[in-house]
């Protein structure tokens, strides 16, 4: 549906920011390279990046009934061959210390693209990668292009989490952006969406497709400005485009909506029943923190007198002391704010 969506809205281009597969398993790979083949045939050129789920794990397998069996991890090697028509193979320079490379998006603009993903550091970017960088930036600058830059884990802190999500090596790789006047990197990693502006840099991290309310982002990029919006994968009109009568595939939103639901419930129940919590506190407890959840991983948080963080319920997750109330407690100062829409004049 996402690549139908891109069809009909006439795309230029659809980048990828890393988490392609769950597991890092090589035929699942092979299978969405197919995919994006077709989309490629359609006109829209394709960018893919690593993310910590597509390599070097170890736990990779494929299950087959009540048994499993042990898969080879995908590599950087394997991940460049698949995805080699993809962004890396058509590239005018590729690093030698990660799969990072710069490609030209058109006359005016080219993209950085970052790998933070390498056999030595899942959530990180060497001094080698860093010269690279620098090199890229020094390039796009002496033959007057406007760059952009993009990976999959975060620039700037976007929560409360900050080890494992925010990259080793931010602060220097986003000094290098700024000296360059690079406006705006792109990343995703989170899963919620969100931005944040540091100094005249702003990060867009956007909330992962398989999660409600699973949109995406559209960036428009003008003579003199940037403009960026999420947009919601419009599965119901590409179900009626391919002629499908499944009702989930109808009311997509509801069902996105619902699986969170039940995931929020299944996570916390038992430990707050485990806690001494009475079936109407519970009750109470698991509609806030599913409104929150919702609320927070769309990006949009003006409706913030849906939660009451000095209230009765918030009292009880207090009362709780597990680390859903302090996620939630996390929350508060986005309250009120609406991530879903950014822009700039150049």
């Amino acid at each position: 549906a996402l690549f139908w969506d891109a069809r009909e809205q006439g795309a230029d281009f659809l980048l990828l920011t890393g988490d392609l597969v769950n597991g890092g398993k090589a035929h699942r790979h092979a299978a969405l390279a197919e995919k994006l083949r077709r989309v490629e045939a359609a006109g829209i050129p394709v960018l893919g990046l690593t993310g910590n789920h597509d390599g070097y794990n170890r736990n990779a397998a494929r299950f087959e009934g009540d048994s499993f069996t042990r898969l080879t991890p995908c590599t950087s090697d394997d991940f460049r061959a698949v995805y080699r028509d993809f962004g890396i193979g058509e590239a005018i320079s590729v690093d030698d210390d990660s799969l990072s490379y710069l490609y030209p998006l058109s006359d005016r603009i080219w993209v950085l693209m970052m790998d933070f993903n390498t056999a030595h550091d899942f959530c990180g970017v060497s001094d080698e990668t860093l010269r690279w960088t620098e090199e890229q930036l020094v390039r796009a600058r002496e033959e007057g292009k406007t760059l952009l830059a993009a990976g999959h884990q975060n620039l700037f802190a976007h929560s409360a989490f900050v080890s494992g999500y925010v990259i080793d090596g931010a602060e220097e790789l986003a000094s290098l952006l700024r000296a360059y006047e690079v406006p705006l990197f792109l990343s995703g990693h989170l899963h919620i969406q969100h931005w944040r502006t540091e100094d005249g840099l702003t990060e867009i991290a956007t909330s992962a497709l398989s999660v409600y309310p699973c949109q995406y982002g559209v960036l428009r990029v003008g003579e003199d400005s940037l403009r960026y919006e999420t947009r919601r994968v419009d599965v119901p009109a590409w179900a009626e485009a391919q002629e499908k009568d499944d009702p989930v595939l109808r009311d997509f939103t509801a069902y996105a909506a619902q699986v969170m639901d039940v995931h929020t419930g299944r996570e916390t129940e038992g430990e707050l029943k485990a806690l001494g919590f009475t079936e109407q506190e519970r009750a109470e407890m698991i509609a806030y923190a599913r409104e929150l959840n919702k609320a927070y991983f769309s990006g949009d948080l003006r409706l913030a007198d849906t939660w009451d963080p000095d209230g009765h319920i918030a009292a009880l997750w207090a009362a709780s002391g597990t680390l859903r109330d302090y996620y939630m407690r996390s929350v508060i100062p986005d309250y009120g704010h609406d991530y879903t829409h950014w822009d700039e004049e150049a």
